[in-house]
C-alpha cells in the first residue's frame, strides 16, 4: 500500500477499479486487466482509494480463478487501503472475500463468525449490486455446514437485490449456487432448472469459469437422476477447457465428480482417466470432495472387477462419512453409502447391504 493524500473519487485509476469490479462476472478477463491496469496507474498516482478497489476486484479474481491464500494477500492489502481512507463499502467487501476465503479453504465455523459480524452494517451500506458478495458468502457457510434453509433464504434475498439489470452476472452466480442447494435437499429437478437458467443467462457474459461450474452441477443433477448418459456431452466439454484463467481455473476441477457419473454411465475408460485425474489433484479441504473421491475411485475399482479393493477404500473412509464430518454436504453421504451398499451386495454379503 502506498501512503499518499486522498484523491478524488472520479480519478482514471478509480474508475478503472471499479470497472474491474461491474466486469467480475461479466467478462473475467477484462475484469482482471482492468483490476492490473487500475493497480499500476493507483500506485503511480499515489491514490489509496483506487488501489483498494483495484486490490479487491483482484482478491475476488483469485478466489475464484486461484487459491484462496492468494486471494487473502490482495485482499488484507485491499482492506488496508479502505481503512486508511475511511472507506467503509470496501472494507465490507474486502471482509466478505476474505470470509468467503475461509470457507474455501475449509474454515466454515470461522468464516460464518466473520461474515455474520458484517451483515447488519453490510446490509445498510452496500448497494444491491454490492450486497450480494456479502449474502452469497453468508449463504455459502451455511451451505457448508448443512443448514440448507438458512442458506436457501440468504441465496434468494441476494437474487432479489442482484436482478439482471443490475447484477452485473452475479445473478448467474446465485442460480449456480441454488441448484447445488437445491440438490443437496435432492430437488434436482427444480436444481436442473436453475441450472439451465444460469447457463442461458451466461450466453450474455464471457465468463468460462462460471460456465464450468454450471456444467459441473448439471452432471450432478443428470447423475442423480438417474440419467448419466445426458451427462458425457458436458464432461467433455468440460474437459476441453484450459485449466487456466482463460479457463475453468486451477480450483474445483471436481474430477471426482465427473468421473462418478462417467462411471455411472459405463464409461469405464473416461472414468478411469478422470479418478487418475482426481487423485493426482492437489489434496482437498472439501469434504464432499474428499469423500467423493473416494467413492469414484472405488467405483473404478468395482468396474475393473477388484471388489475387494474397492470394499477397502470404502471401509478406510466409513468413519468420514458417517455423519460427524464438519462440511460434508448429504448427497456425496449418501453416494457413499449406496455405493457401499451396492458393493455389499454384489459380493454376496446381503447383511451388511
Amino acid at each position: 500500500m502506498v501512503a499518499n493524500p486522498r484523491r478524488p473519487s472520479t480519478s482514471s485509476a478509480l474508475r478503472l477499479a471499479r470497472q474491474a469490479w461491474r466486469l467480475l462476472h461479466l467478462d473475467s478477463q477484462r475484469a482482471i486487466a482492468c483490476a492490473d491496469k487500475a493497480l499500476a496507474r493507483a500506485l503511480a498516482q499515489g491514490d489509496v482509494l483506487a488501489e483498494g478497489w483495484a486490490r479487491l476486484a483482484r482478491g475476488i479474481h483469485l478466489l475464484y480463478f486461484v487459491t484462496p491464500a492468494a486471494a487473502a494477500v490482495e485482499l488484507e492489502q485491499a482492506r488496508a487501503c479502505f481503512d486508511a481512507e475511511g472507506d467503509r463499502a470496501g472494507q465490507l467487501l474486502a471482509g466478505a472475500g476474505l470470509a468467503r476465503g475461509l470457507w474455501r479453504a475449509g474454515h466454515f465455523e470461522e468464516s460464518l463468525a466473520q461474515a455474520l459480524a458484517l451483515r447488519d452494517e453490510g446490509l445498510h451500506v452496500l448497494r444491491p449490486d454490492q450486497r450480494g458478495i456479502l449474502l452469497n458468502t453468508i449463504a455459502g457457510c451455511y451451505s457448508a455446514l448443512g443448514h440448507s434453509e438458512e442458506a436457501l433464504a440468504y441465496m434468494f434475498q441476494a437474487l432479489r437485490d442482484a436482478g439482471p439489470s443490475k447484477a452485473h452476472g452475479f445473478d448467474v452466480v446465485l442460480h449456480c449456487n441454488l441448484a447445488h442447494e437445491h440438490v443437496q435437499l435432492g430437488d434436482h429437478l427444480e436444481a436442473l432448472r436453475h441450472v439451465d437458467q444460469g447457463i442461458n443467462r451466461c450466453k450474455a457474459l464471457d465468463n468460462v469459469r462460471l460456465l464450468s461450474v454450471l456444467l459441473i452441477n448439471r452432471v450432478i443433477c443428470l447423475t442423480e437422476l438417474d440419467r448419466p448418459h445426458e451427462a458425457l456431452p458436458d464432461i467433455e466439454q468440460l474437459l476441453a477447457l484450459p485449466a487456466d484463467a482463460d479457463g475453468r481455473g486451477t480450483m474445483g476441477s471436481c474430477f471426482e465428480t465427473l468421473a462418478v457419473a462417467a462411471l455411472s454411465a459405463g464409461n469405464v475408460a473416461l472414468g478411469g482417466d478422470l479418478v487418475a485425474r482426481a487423485l493426482a489433484a492437489p489434496p482437498s479441504a472439501d469434504p464432499d470432495e474428499q469423500v467423493e473421491r473416494v467413492v469414484a475411485a472405488a467405483m473404478l475399482d468395482q468396474a475393473r472387477g477388484n471388489l475387494p479393493q474397492a470394499l477397502r477404500r470404502l471401509q478406510a473412509a466409513e468413519a468420514m462419512a458417517g455423519g460427524g464430518t464438519v462440511g460434508l454436504n448429504l448427497r456425496p453421504r449418501i453416494r457413499f453409502f449406496q455405493t457401499l451398499a451396492d458393493l455389499h451386495e454384489a459380493l454376496g454379503d446381503a447383511k451388511s447391504a
